[in-house]
C-alpha cells in the first residue's frame, strides 16, 4: 500500500527529459511533403514561377505586383492565387492571405491543392480547429488523398487527438524525400508518445535517425525516446558515441540516467559531466539536474555531494538546495550532517517542511522528545496542512504513545473529515488502545472515503489478524462482502480468506476448513507473492494435517516473511512430522534467532509509520517548488 500526499513535487529529471523530448519532436506546423513544384507550361504559369523566384530572393513587392497583374487578367488562375496567398502568409499579412485562400476555394470548390493550402495556412497560424475542419472536409471528399491525411494527422496530433491522428497517419506511406521522411517519423513518434506507447515512439525515432544517420539531433532524440521506453542498453549504445564525439549537457544527462537505471557504473559519466567547461549558471543547472537524477535513482550519498557542489556555486544561501541536501543526507543516513544542514536552513528560513524533516532525523537518532517537538512545531507553522498531523501521529505510534496519537488523529478528523489517511491513523491508534469496535469503525470510514479502493482494508485485516479475541465479525463481513462482489480486489480477497481461517482456527471449527482452503488457494493464485496468503494457506493445510502440501506453502511463506519466528516454527513442525530431522533443526535455529525480532504488533506499527512518513519527504523540485 502506498499513498502519495497531495500535489507531490515532480522530480526534475522527469521534467527535463519530457521538455527535451517535446521540444525536439514538437510539431511545428510544417507540411510533411514539400509543395509541388509549379511547371512552366505557358505564360501565366511562368509568371507564377517568376513571382515565386522574386519572393524567395527578397523582392516581395515585385512578386506581389506580378501576381496581381496576372490575376487581373486571369482571375481563375489557381496557382497564381495560391502563390499570392502564400506570400502574404509568409509576410505576416494574415487577413490578406486568408482572403486569397478562400477566394481560391470559391473559384475552385473541392480543389485538393486549394484545400490543403488553406488547411496548412491555418495550421501554421495556430488555428487548429479551422485547420481540422478544412482538412477533414478534404479527406472526406478525397479519401485517397494522402497529402491531406498527412496534414490532418499533424493537426490532430497538435490538438492531442492522438488516436484520430494515428488512424489517419496509418494510411499514409512514409515519403521518400529525406526531410519529409524524417518529419513523418517524428510525427509518428509524437503520436505514439501521446498514446503512451513509448516503445513505438522510440522505434519511430530510430527510423527517423536511420534516414539521416549523421544527424546528431536525431541521434539525441532517438536516445531520449529509448530512455523514455526503458530501453536502457539501446540508449547507452546510441548516446555513448554521441557524447564522446560531442559532449553536451543533454546527451551526458541522458547517458547518466541510462547508466543509473541499468545499474551500470555511472561515476565516469558523472565525473565527465562535472569536468565540462561551462559558464557558472549552466554549471549550476547541470549540477542540480545531476543531483536530481542521482536522488531519483536511489543514490543519496552521491546526490548529496552534487547538492553540496551546487551550494558552493550559489554561495551556500539557497533555501531550496539546502533542503534537498538535507533530504539526501537523511536518506544516506548522514544524520549529523542532515541536522547541521537543517540548522542552517532553519536559521535562514524556518518552515513546516524543515521542522518535519528535523523531526524525522531526530527520530532516526532516537531522540524522541526532539522529534515530537519538531513535528508539533511543523503543525504550528502550517496548521491547515494534513501531512504534518499525519507525521506527528505516526511518530507517536512509533514511540508507543497511543493515547496522544489517538488525540492527534481525532482532532485531525475534525479538520480533515474527508481524509482516508487520517482515519487509518485513528484506526491504528484505537486498535493499540484495545478500542476494537472504534478501530473497526475508523477503518471502515477510511475505506468509504478512499472510494472502496480496498487499501484501508489492508490495515483493518492486519490488525484483526492480531486481535487476541479473534477477528471482529463486522470486519470479516465487510471484507468478505467486498471480496465476493469483486473477485479481483486483491486486498479484500487476501484478508477475507485469512480472517476466515483465523476465526475458524481459534474456534476449532475444522468443518469450515475446506471452503477456507479453497478461498486461500484462489487468493494465492490472484496474488502469488503475498506473504499473508501463502502463510495462511500453509498454516491451514498444516491444521488439517495435509503436511506435504503444507510444507510447500510454508517454504514459500518463510521466503516471503523470513524474520517471522512463528512461521519458521510452523515449518519446523511440518518437517518433523515428515521425518525431515535436519531440516527441522535448521528451522528451529531460525525460530530462535528470529525470536529477538520485533513482534507482529510492532511490525504493523513500523509499516504504518513508514508509509505515513515516507511520501512526505520527497526532495523539492528546484525548478517548480521550494520549502514554504
Amino acid at each position: 500500500m502506498s499513498w502519495v500526499f497531495p500535489n507531490p513535487p515532480k522530480p526534475a529529471f522527469s521534467v527535463l527529459f519530457q521538455l527535451i523530448f517535446a521540444a525536439v519532436i514538437a510539431l511545428v506546423g510544417m507540411a510533411l511533403n514539400a509543395p509541388p513544384a509549379i511547371a512552366a507550361q505557358d505564360k501565366e504559369v511562368s509568371a507564377t514561377a517568376r513571382a515565386n523566384q522574386l519572393a524567395h530572393s527578397g523582392h516581395t513587392e515585385q512578386a506581389v505586383e506580378l501576381l496581381q497583374s496576372t490575376l487581373a487578367a486571369h482571375p481563375s488562375d489557381l496557382q497564381a492565387r495560391l502563390a499570392l496567398a502564400d506570400i502574404y502568409a509568409r509576410n505576416g499579412q494574415r487577413d490578406k492571405a486568408e482572403a486569397e485562400f478562400h477566394e481560391a476555394l470559391s473559384l475552385h470548390p473541392g480543389s485538393p491543392s486549394a484545400e490543403i493550402a488553406l488547411g496548412t495556412f491555418y495550421l501554421n497560424a495556430g488555428s487548429l480547429a479551422s485547420a481540422e475542419q478544412v482538412l477533414g472536409e478534404a479527406v472526406r471528399r478525397h479519401p485517397k488523398l494522402t497529402e491531406a491525411r498527412a496534414q490532418l494527422s499533424l493537426v490532430l496530433a497538435r490538438e492531442r487527438k492522438y488516436a484520430e491522428a494515428e488512424s489517419n497517419l496509418r494510411t499514409v506511406p512514409p515519403p521518400t524525400e529525406k526531410d519529409a521522411r524524417v518529419r513523418y517519423f517524428r510525427l509518428q513518434a509524437s503520436i505514439h508518445s501521446g498514446l503512451g506507447d513509448s516503445r513505438a515512439a522510440a522505434q519511430a525515432m530510430e527510423e527517423a535517425w536511420q534516414v539521416m544517420p549523421d544527424n546528431e539531433e536525431l541521434q539525441l532524440v532517438a536516445s531520449i525516446a529509448e530512455a523514455e521506453a526503458g530501453a536502457w542498453k539501446t540508449c547507452i549504445r546510441d548516446v555513448t558515441p554521441l557524447y564522446k564525439r560531442h559532449p553536451t549537457v543533454d546527451s551526458g544527462l541522458i547517458l547518466l540516467r541510462a547508466k543509473l537505471a541499468s545499474h551500470a557504473d555511472f561515476m565516469p559519466t558523472l565525473q565527465s559531466l562535472q569536468a565540462l567547461n561551462l559558464p557558472e549558471n549552466q554549471k549550476l543547472d547541470l549540477t542540480v539536474r545531476s543531483a536530481e537524477l542521482l536522488a531519483s535513482a536511489g543514490q543519496p550519498a552521491a546526490a548529496a555531494e552534487e547538492f553540496q557542489a551546487a551550494l558552493k556555486i550559489t554561495g551556500g544561501a539557497d533555501d531550496i538546495l539546502l533542503y534537498n541536501l538535507a533530504v539526501e543526507e537523511f536518506d544516506a543516513r548522514q544524520l549529523d550532517s542532515a541536522l547541521a544542514t537543517l540548522a542552517t536552513l532553519r536559521a535562514q528560513n524556518d518552515s513546516a517542511e524543515v521542522e518535519d524533516l528535523i523531526g524525522d532525523v531526530n527520530e532516526q537518532k532516537g531522540d524522541r522528545s526532539a522529534a515530537i517537538q519538531s513535528h508539533e512545531k511543523a503543525i504550528a507553522l502550517a496548521p491547515s496542512e494534513e501531512r504534518y498531523r499525519l507525521s506527528l501521529g505516526a511518530e507517536l505510534l512509533k514511540f508507543d504513545s497511543y493515547a496522544p496519537a489517538a488525540s492527534v488523529f481525532q482532532q485531525a478528523t475534525e479538520l480533515f473529515p474527508n481524509s482516508a489517511r487520517i482515519y487509518v491513523g485513528l484506526g491504528m491508534a484505537d486498535y493499540f488502545l484495545e478500542k476494537y469496535d472504534d478501530s473497526v469503525s475508523a477503518f471502515l470510514r477510511a475505506d468509504k472515503l478512499d472510494n472502496g479502493s480496498g487499501r484501508p482494508l489492508g490495515y483493518l485485516g492486519a490488525t484483526q489478524m492480531e486481535n487476541s479475541a479473534g477477528p471482529s465479525q463486522a470486519a470479516v463481513d465487510t471484507i468478505c462482502a467486498r471480496a465476493d462482489s469483486d473477485a479481483q480486489q486483491s486486498n479484500a480477497v487476501i484478508w477475507c480468506s485469512a480472517l476466515l481461517f483465523r476465526k475458524a482456527y481459534l474456534a476449532g471449527d475444522r468443518s469450515a476448513a475446506p471452503g477456507i482452503v479453497a478461498r486461500l488457494r484462489r487468493a494465492a493464485k490472484l496474488v502469488p507473492n503475498d506473504p499473508v496468503t501463502n502463510c495462511s494457506l500453509g498454516e491451514a493445510l498444516q491444521w488439517t494435517e495435509q503436511s506435504t502440501e503444507a510444507r510447500h506453502w510454508l517454504e514459500i511463506c518463510v521466503k516471503l516473511r523470513p524474520n517471522s519466528a512463528e512461521d519458521h516454527y510452523r515449518l519446523s513442525r511440518v518437517y518433523r512430522g515428515l521425518g525431515l530431522k535436519q531440516a527441522a533443526a535448521e528451522q528451529a535455529k531460525f525460530t530462535e534467532r528470529n525470536n529477538a525480532e520485533p513482534d507482529q504488533h510492532q511490525a504493523i506499527t513500523d509499516k504504518f509509520a513508514q508509509e505515513m512518513l515516507g511520501h512526505s519527504k520527497t526532495a523539492v523540485d528546484p525548478q517548480t517548488a521550494h520549502p514554504k
